[in-house]
């Protein structure tokens, strides 16, 4: 497997997601592309039915300035979703780190945008195998 290789992590975003899709009782759409005015957008999980959308991160311990930008370009994306169709969504951003919440929900100005555009925080357990196996991609990919 290449250093840089990302399929743990994508593997781990799956089971998350269907945690999600367990404790909503909903079957999500898994990385729809869903319509946005004249483009589109492709969140990891959605429900025009439900009104839901969200994103999904895998990570473990603190977070790189580009973690924290993607976070944010990720809320932009359902903020232009909710402005473009008129409609309010329930915002989701699934994490699965203490760590990673203390980050986000911190008195910068980017932990600001959760509350101030109704974010909601999912922050879920993925056990202590995965959370080892996410660890130590994280370690292989930050040589």
């Amino acid at each position: 497997m290449h250093a840089s290789s990302s399929l743990e992590q994508q593997n781990i975003e799956k089971y998350i997601f269907q945690i999600i899709c367990d404790e909503l009782g909903i079957d999500l759409a898994a990385n729809p592309v869903v319509p946005c005015g004249d483009a589109t957008i492709q969140p990891d999980f959605y429900s025009e039915k439900h009104g839901i959308i969200g994103e999904v991160y895998a990570h473990i311990g603190s977070l790189k300035p580009p973690q924290k930008k993607k976070m944010l370009a990720d809320i932009l994306k359902m903020l232009l979703l909710e402005k473009l169709t008129n409609r309010t969504y329930r915002k989701i951003i699934v994490i699965c780190d203490d760590e990673v919440l203390r980050a986000i929900t911190g008195k910068s100005w980017g932990s600001a945008c959760f509350k101030a555009f109704d974010v909601e925080i999912m922050n879920v357990d993925i056990g202590a195998e995965k959370r080892e196996l996410l660890m130590a991609a994280q370690k292989r990919q930050y040589r």
